[in-house]
């Protein structure tokens, strides 16, 4: 197992003070598969046979946030660990939720999750460092490099579509295979993706387009089917196709340049997909100004040195550079990146030798024509036209007369 980190204390206190009243206190899930693979966790959850009623009073601070289906948030040193109830589940109406929900023992609790190797428990305080206990092959499955559903492949689907691209991403991620009985029930139930929420569907793809693999990514959700679903708009085989070819050169990355790389030839669409998949307005502008971005670069040599500096102060500037690079335009690419490491500060944002006020003083009404002036000084100043005030007011003088 790995060494201790601060995470990893704060868990072992939840487990300790849940143990020390009494209880059962485990680590679940992905803490575990990501520990026996050497990784360091992002997050821990703790299994326990303590209600969330029971949990809540040993803690200062907890948070119940699912309490009806045995799940609070408990806080320990300003970290965030999940504390769920050992449970088993039924009539899933909604694809997601429970309609049913009952106490249960650690192995009913296994058997409702989605994929063996995300289905193994440890008990942190064993003799000699953590004791994995295993219900569901799952160590098997990760020794061998398999994404494979507990149970019935059809039955887990079922209970939650989600699990249609977790299954996708966690192959993806960790270059896993998916079982041959676990992918034949993805590709069939595919179109089932589209009973879950954009949200949620927009988290996952969040996660394959950012947690490195995204090629591998794209080609699971097309051979599955799922793409055609929930990307349709890199269906077509020869937008699948660039897409994949982009992406190979991406590594971990943040969404903006995930998506950017992912959406980089459907700039049109960008719009429609993430008001679709709920993006925020920032997130929107973010991306679609990356992509705008990288597209300038691709045409780096005809640009004026003004559209070359207005491009390189944007803070998508780097991300455009990588994207520009994976679409191909690798000569592009460096050139920008060479000329733009010579521009500082001053030359990407000159300060301006005339403004509104200035206008003014010398007798015009405000009115478009200032913003058209001001803006072709400003592209003066950045190409080096104009760097006095006699340039200046040469400038902007027919906008206003």
């Amino acid at each position: 197992m790995l060494p201790a980190d601060p995470l990893h204390e704060g868990a072992l206190t939840v487990v300790r003070t849940l143990r020390a009243a009494g209880f059962q206190a485990l680590f679940a899930g992905g803490c575990v598969r990501d520990r026996v693979l050497g990784l360091v966790p992002k997050d821990y959850d703790v299994a326990t046979d303590a209600t969330p009623e029971e949990v809540m009073p040993l803690f200062s601070r907890s948070i119940p946030v699912g309490v009806q289906f045995g799940v609070v948030r408990v806080i320990v040193e300003h970290r965030e660990y999940e504390v769920a109830t050992f449970r088993a589940e039924a009539d899933y109406s909604d694809g997601r939720r429970p309609g049913e929900v009952r106490w249960a023992d650690a192995r009913a609790d296994v058997l409702r999750r989605d994929f063996t190797i995300n289905g193994l428990l440890e008990d942190p305080l064993a003799p000699g460092g953590g004791e994995v206990l295993d219900f569901v092959g799952g160590r098997a499955d990760l020794e061998a490099g398999v994404v494979r559903a507990i149970g019935q492949p059809r039955e887990r689907f079922l209970v939650d579509p989600l699990r249609l691209l977790r299954g996708v991403r966690f192959a993806a991620r960790m270059g896993f295979a998916i079982a041959p009985e676990t992918w034949e029930a993805t590709r069939e139930l595919a179109p089932l993706i589209t009973r879950v929420s954009p949200e949620r569907i927009g988290d996952e793809l969040d996660r394959i387009v950012t947690q490195g693999h995204q090629a591998r990514g794209l080609e699971l959700l097309a051979g599955a089917g799922l793409l055609a679903h929930v990307l349709p708009e890199l269906a077509p085989p020869s937008e699948l196709t660039r897409c994949i070819a982009r992406l190979a050169h991406l590594g971990q990355c943040d969404p903006h340049l995930g998506w950017g790389a992912t959406l980089f030839d459907v700039a049109p669409m960008v719009e429609p997909i993430g008001t679709r998949l709920r993006w925020s307005r920032a997130r929107l502008r973010d991306v679609g100004e990356v992509i705008d971005t990288a597209w300038r670069v691709t045409r780096w040599p005809a640009l004026s040195l003004a559209e070359k500096k207005r491009a390189a102060r944007r803070p998508t500037f780097g991300a455009a550079l990588v994207i520009a690079g994976a679409a191909g335009c690798r000569a592009e690419e460096h050139t920008a990146r060479g000329e733009a490491v010579g521009w500082g500060p001053d030359d990407l944002h000159p300060r301006p030798l005339l403004g509104g006020e200035d206008l003014k003083r010398a007798g015009h009404l405000p009115g478009p024509a200032f913003k058209l002036a001001l803006d072709a000084l400003e592209t003066a100043q950045l190409e080096g036209r104009a760097t006095t005030g006699d340039d200046a007011w040469a400038v902007v003088r027919p906008f206003l007369s």
